[in-house]
């Protein structure tokens, strides 16, 4: 028998409000009902959970803890909210998590450390935020990641060497950034890429070694003409 889950949240004009869910529900939709804070506590009793949206509220700060015991989470969307810091820790217990959804917030600084034990990870939205710097690194040996989209930050420097094991890469967007140059290197075994959007006023370099290769992305392709071709001796750039 199905047990039932009480989720109580309060609205941007102060009311208080609750939700009545069925703790086999795989899937939650608590999206643009005006939800300025909220306690996942009783989602944490939802075991079946797999998606979890909450898009398009007011929501600033939110505890993640209680999804430490969603083993079956993959999906988590916080976008369009106005959350300034979020802790992934919690996340790391969640080892099916497909895609993670936090653009359009006022994020000035994300550690993906937790993600590192998310190994299935295909999805990594952090577009519209404030981020000043984001470390790639935890995503190193992920071989699903297949959409990594950073625009609309703050980045003034990024290095991408991390998405080494990425090969299934389809879409990367560094876009509207404060980027001056950015080494595409890992990229170009990325046979999938798809998309690739950089502001033509950044400079792209890459390792010397691969305008010899026979095959290039499409979307490399198209700036092969713009890349700065450079040689391992650069002490600007390193390539693995």
């Amino acid at each position: 028998m199905a047990a039932r889950l009480t989720i109580r949240y309060i609205d941007s004009d102060g009311e208080r409000y609750q939700v009545e869910k069925d703790d086999i529900h795989t899937e939650i939709d608590l999206s643009d009902l005006g939800i300025k804070s909220l306690s996942l506590e009783p989602v944490g009793q939802s075991p079946r959970l797999e998606k979890l949206t909450l898009n398009t509220n007011h929501i600033t700060n939110i505890d993640l803890a209680p999804l430490s015991t969603c083993h079956r989470l993959k999906m988590l969307s916080i976008s369009s909210n106005r959350l300034n810091t979020i802790d992934l820790r919690p996340l790391s217990s969640c080892r099916e998590l497909e895609a993670l959804e936090l653009s359009d917030n006022l994020l000035e600084k994300l550690d993906l450390s937790p993600l590192g034990d998310c190994r299935n990870l295909k999805w990594l939205y952090l577009a519209d935020n404030r981020l000043q710097e984001i470390d790639l690194a935890p995503l190193n040996g992920n071989p699903r990641l297949q959409y990594l989209v950073l625009s609309g930050n703050k980045l003034s420097s990024i290095d991408l060497s991390p998405l080494q094991d990425s090969l299934d890469l389809r879409y990367l967007h560094l876009n509207e950034n404060a980027l001056k140059f950015v080494d595409i290197s890992v990229l170009f075994q990325c046979e999938q890429l798809e998309s690739l959007i950089i502001d033509s006023d950044v400079s792209i370099s890459a390792n010397h070694k691969l305008r010899h290769l026979s095959y290039f992305p499409e979307p490399i392709n198209e700036i092969l003409d713009n890349i700065d071709w450079l040689h391992e001796s650069s002490e600007r750039y390193k390539t693995t």
